[in-house]
């Protein structure tokens, strides 16, 4: 999955991409490991996930919950950028609704 999208609170663009899309080294991307899962996001948008998984490691499903452990599975990192980072643009290769 590749998402982009904008985040409002700290002003920057962001890419986070997953399990294909996040095989390779891409330029201003970095690494994010979580439970033997890597992901790949821009910087601003990597250090958010860092932070969250260190002081808040959980993520809404929905504008009204329910609150889920945040875990680097498409669906639950789609819901966090969506309810938590927002400014989803696009998505390409989601999870099925």
């Amino acid at each position: 999955m590749v998402v982009t999208g904008y985040d409002d609170r700290h002003g920057c663009g962001y890419v986070l991409s997953t399990g294909p899309d996040a095989t390779s080294a891409t330029p201003h991307s970095q690494a994010v490991t979580h439970d033997g899962v890597t992901v790949r996001a821009t910087p601003e948008l990597a250090a958010a996930l860092r932070d969250a998984l260190a002081h808040r490691p959980v993520a809404l499903l929905g504008w009204s919950g329910p609150e889920v452990p945040l875990t680097f599975d498409d669906r639950v990192l789609l819901a966090w950028l969506r309810h938590t980072v927002g400014g989803v643009l696009t998505v390409a290769g989601g999870p099925e609704r």
